[in-house]
């Protein structure tokens, strides 16, 4: 493998809206990353949820993806493993069609 083919992590500023009607993740048009989720923001419920969708909709386990900043916020900083940034906004934009 080449070196400009080799992943490594990426952080991701996501907003995260709790207690949301539905699951949804949504790049909006200013390209910031709006995840709505149902858990409510209580006990953690809500970052494991972040974890759990982002991880599925990027192809990802769930040990891919953390939390590194934000954890009593709004506003979370995301690292995903192995990843570029252009392919988690393409995959992100695929899985909300």
């Amino acid at each position: 493998m080449q070196r400009s083919e080799l992943r490594s992590h990426v952080r991701l500023t996501i907003n995260v809206k709790p207690r949301s009607q539905e699951d949804k993740l949504i790049v909006e048009p200013d390209g910031t990353i709006t995840l709505r989720v149902v858990a409510p923001p209580v006990e953690g419920k809500a970052n494991r949820m972040v974890i759990r969708i982002l991880a599925k909709r990027l192809g990802k386990s769930k040990s891919q993806v953390r939390i590194v900043a934000g954890f009593r916020s709004n506003v979370k900083i995301v690292e995903i493993a192995n990843s570029s940034k252009a392919e988690i906004f393409k995959q992100i934009a695929e899985s909300s069609h």
